[in-house]
C-alpha cells in the first residue's frame, strides 16, 4: 500500500470520525426537542403511520389519473370504514369479556395473593404477606389513608390531565397531519432532494428510498405481524377454554408492535389468568399456547411479511428499546426500532461507501435482507440513479 493510499485511508476515517461526532450530537439534540416537545410525538407518529399505510393506494390511484385529494379521501375513507368494520365485530365480545373480568376482579386478585404467597414461602420468605382485596378496600375507605390519596391525587392531576389531553391530541391532529401530508407528498420529497447540492441529489434520493423501504416496510409489517399474533394467540387461548382469552389475545397483539413485547406479555397474562381462573394444566397449555405463537412468529409470520429489514442484531434491537424507553419513555421504545435501522443505513452507506469504497449497490446488499429491487445501473464504475423530478417519485413511501 503506497503513501497515497494511506493518506487517502485515513482521511476517510478522520471524515467519518468527525461526522459520527456530529451526528451523535444532532440524535442527542433532537431527543431532547422531543422529550421537551413530546407531546407533538404522538400525533406524528400516528401521522407517519397512516401515511405509510395509505400512500400505497394513493399513489396507485394517482397514478391512474385521480387527483392526490381525491385518492387521499377515497383512502381515508376504506382505512377508517375497515377500522369501525373491525370495533363493531370484535366490541361485544370485548365489552362482555371485559365486564366478566371486572366482575371477578376480587377473586382473581385474591388468588393471586395467596399464589404469590405461596411461592415466596416455598422459596423461605415465609414472613412476607400481601394483602388481600378486603383488606384493600378497607385501606382505600380508611379517611386518614384516603385523604392521602385524595392529595397524591391532585398532585398527579396534572400529568392525568396531561396524558387525556395528549391521547384526544393523537386522534384529532394525527389524521389530519397525515392527510395534508398524503396531499403534498411528491412535492415534499422534491423539495427535500433540491435541499442537496446538485452533485449531491442522486445520492440523497437513493439513501432517501432506502429509509423509506426501511421505515415503511417495518411499520407496514409490524402492524400486520401484530394482528396474525393478536388473532393466534387468542384463537389458542379460546381452543384450551381460557377466560378473558380475546381480551388477552388483543393486549399480545398491540403489545406486539414493539419487538420482543408481544409473545411473551401474552404468555404471561395467560399463564396468570390460567392459574387463578382453572388449574396447572391449563397454565401448562397456555404456556404450549405462547411458545407456538412465538415460534411461528419468529420463523414463519415476520420472516414473511417484514422482507425488506435492515440487519440488526437482537441485542442492538434490545438496547435500542431500553435507550428509547429511558430518553422519550412509551413514545421512544416505538419509535427505537426504526430510527435504529435509519441510523445503520445512512452511516453504513457514508462508511461502505466513503471508507471501504463500495458502490451504492454494494452497501445496501450489506444492510438489508432482502435489498430493494435496484433502481441504479453502472456505466463503468459511476453509479447512475434516476433522480426524481417534480410529480414522479410519489413511489418514494410505496
Amino acid at each position: 500500500m503506497g503513501e497515497s493510499d494511506f493518506g487517502s485511508i485515513v482521511r476517510r476515517v478522520g471524515i467519518f470520525s468527525w461526522s459520527m461526532l456530529g451526528l451523535m450530537l444532532l440524535i442527542v439534540a433532537a431527543f431532547y426537542v422531543l422529550v421537551k416537545g413530546r407531546v407533538i410525538l404522538a400525533p406524528l407518529l400516528l401521522a407517519v403511520v397512516i401515511l405509510y399505510v395509505l400512500n400505497p393506494l394513493v399513489s396507485w390511484l394517482a397514478g391512474r389519473g385521480v387527483p392526490r385529494v381525491i385518492g387521499a379521501m377515497i383512502g381515508f375513507l376504506v382505512f377508517f370504514s375497515a377500522v369501525s368494520l373491525l370495533a363493531v365485530v370484535i366490541f361485544p365480545d370485548i365489552r362482555s369479556q371485559a365486564e366478566a373480568f371486572i366482575a371477578k376482579f376480587p377473586t382473581l386478585y385474591d388468588q393471586s395473593v395467596a399464589d404469590l404467597e405461596g411461592l415466596l414461602s416455598s422459596a423461605g420468605f415465609d414472613s412476607v404477606a400481601i394483602i388481600n382485596y378486603d383488606q384493600l378496600l378497607e385501606y382505600i375507605n380508611d379517611p386518614e389513608n384516603r385523604s392521602t390519596l385524595i392529595s397524591i391525587l391532585f398532585d398527579q392531576l396534572g400529568t392525568v390531565t396531561s396524558g387525556i389531553f395528549e391521547f384526544i391530541l393523537v386522534f384529532l391532529v394525527g389524521p389530519v397531519v397525515a392527510f395534508y401530508f398524503l396531499i403534498d407528498l411528491p412535492v415534499v420529497q422534491q423539495r427535500l432532494v433540491d435541499a442537496f447540492p446538485e452533485d449531491r441529489r442522486a445520492e440523497a434520493s437513493h439513501v432517501g428510498r432506502q429509509l423509506n423501504t426501511a421505515i415503511g416496510g417495518f411499520l407496514r409489517g409490524q402492524l400486520v405481524v401484530a394482528v396474525i399474533v393478536g388473532v393466534m394467540l387468542s384463537f389458542g387461548y379460546w381452543v384450551i377454554g381460557l377466560e378473558f382469552w380475546l381480551l388477552i389475545g388483543l393486549v399480545g397483539g398491540v403489545l406486539n408492535i414493539v419487538p420482543f413485547l408481544g409473545p411473551w406479555v401474552g404468555g404471561f397474562l395467560g399463564v396468570l389468568v390460567a392459574i387463578t381462573t382453572a388449574d396447572v394444566s391449563t397454565a401448562m397449555w397456555a404456556i404450549v399456547v405462547a411458545v407456538i405463537v412465538q415460534q411461528i412468529d419468529n420463523n414463519f409470520v415476520s420472516p414473511s411479511v417484514l422482507k425488506a429489514t435492515v440487519r440488526l442484531h437482537p441485542a442492538v434491537t434490545l438496547l435500542s428499546l431500553i435507550l428509547g424507553g429511558a430518553l422519550a419513555g412509551l413514545w421512544g421504545v416505538v419509535i427505537a426500532v426504526p430510527l435504529a435501522a435509519a441510523i445503520k443505513i445512512v452511516l453504513g452507506h457514508w462508511w461502505g461507501t466513503r471508507v471501504l469504497g463500495q458502490t451504492w449497490e454494494e452497501a445496501s446488499e450489506a444492510m438489508f435482507d432482502e435489498p430493494e429491487p435496484p433502481r441504479l445501473r453502472k456505466t463503468g464504475e459511476m453509479p447512475i440513479v434516476e433522480v426524481p423530478v417534480e410529480g414522479s417519485s410519489e413511489d418514494e413511501f410505496d
